[in-house]
C-alpha cells in the first residue's frame, strides 16, 4: 500500500492523534509540511489519499500563502479522480472551495469545545453518538458545496460533510492533544481575554474535561475515514 499523505500547512499544527491512531493501525503515511516547500503528491502514483490539517491562514490568503493556491485545484483533480481526502478545519474549507461551495468570515471566531449533532447517518460518524462533542478554532466557516451531503452541523454551523464518494470535511479538530490545545491558548492568550474575558480559563477546564474522551474520537474517525475509503 502506499502511504497516505498529510498535508501540514504550518509547524504548530501537526497529526498529532490522527498520526498516531495511523501507527497503532499499521498504516504507512508521510507527512509533507508546504510551508517548507514540499510538493504535493501525485495521486495514485505516490499516494494512497490526502489528510489536509489545518492552519492559522484563510483560504482567501492565496498571494501570501502561494500553497493554498495550488491546493484548491489540486483537491477539484482529486474528487474528480474519488480519491480518499479527509480535509480539516482549514482543509475542510479548501476542500469546500474546490467542490464548488463557499467559505465565509464568521462575525466571531469559532473557539472551544462545541457539541455537534449528527444530521445523517454516514461512514465517516459511524458508532460515534449524537450529539458530541469536538475543539473548534476557526474564523471562516464553510456551506455545503453542491451536490455534497451535509452529515452534521453545531449552533456555529455546518461542522460535516461530505463532497464526494470518498471526500469528508471536518469543520473541528480532532487531531488535538493536550500539549497542542494549550500551545494554541498560549500563543493567543493575550487576544482573547481581551475579546472575550475568560474564555481561556474556560477551555482549559473544558480541555481537562473533554480530551480523553476526544482521544478516542480521533481515533474512530481515522478508522471511518479509513474503511469507508477501502484503505483498511
Amino acid at each position: 500500500m502506499l502511504p497516505i499523505t498529510i498535508l501540514q500547512h504550518e509547524a504548530d499544527t501537526p497529526p498529532c492523534v490522527i498520526g498516531y491512531a495511523l501507527e497503532e493501525l499499521d498504516i504507512p503515511f508521510e507527512v509533507r509540511h508546504l510551508y517548507l516547500g514540499d510538493e504535493l503528491p501525485r495521486f495514485p502514483e505516490e499516494t494512497s489519499g490526502l489528510i489536509v490539517l489545518g492552519g492559522s491562514m484563510h483560504v482567501t490568503q492565496k498571494k501570501k500563502y502561494r500553497f493554498l493556491e495550488e491546493e484548491i485545484p489540486y483537491l477539484r483533480s482529486l474528487l474528480k479522480l474519488c480519491a480518499p481526502v479527509w480535509g480539516v478545519c482549514l482543509g475542510a474549507q479548501l476542500l469546500t472551495v474546490a467542490a464548488g461551495g463557499d467559505v465565509f468570515r464568521r462575525d466571531r471566531a469559532e473557539i472551544g469545545w462545541v457539541s455537534i449533532e449528527k444530521l445523517r447517518d454516514d461512514a465517516m460518524l459511524q458508532g460515534i453518538g449524537s450529539p458530541f462533542v469536538a475543539f473548534e478554532w476557526h474564523l471562516y466557516s464553510c456551506k455545503a458545496p453542491p451536490f455534497s451531503e451535509a452529515v452534521a452541523e453545531g449552533e456555529g454551523g455546518l461542522q460535516v460533510f461530505r463532497a464526494g464518494g470518498r471526500a469528508w470535511g471536518t469543520q473541528f479538530h480532532p487531531e488535538v492533544d493536550g500539549p497542542m490545545v494549550e500551545s494554541w491558548i498560549l500563543e493567543q492568550e493575550k487576544e482573547l481575554e481581551k475579546k472575550r474575558p475568560g474564555l481561556a480559563a474556560r477551555m482549559r477546564e473544558d480541555t481537562e474535561t473533554y480530551l480523553a474522551a476526544n482521544d478516542t474520537f480521533c481515533r474512530r474517525l481515522t478508522r471511518n475515514f479509513l474503511l469507508a475509503s477501502d484503505l483498511l
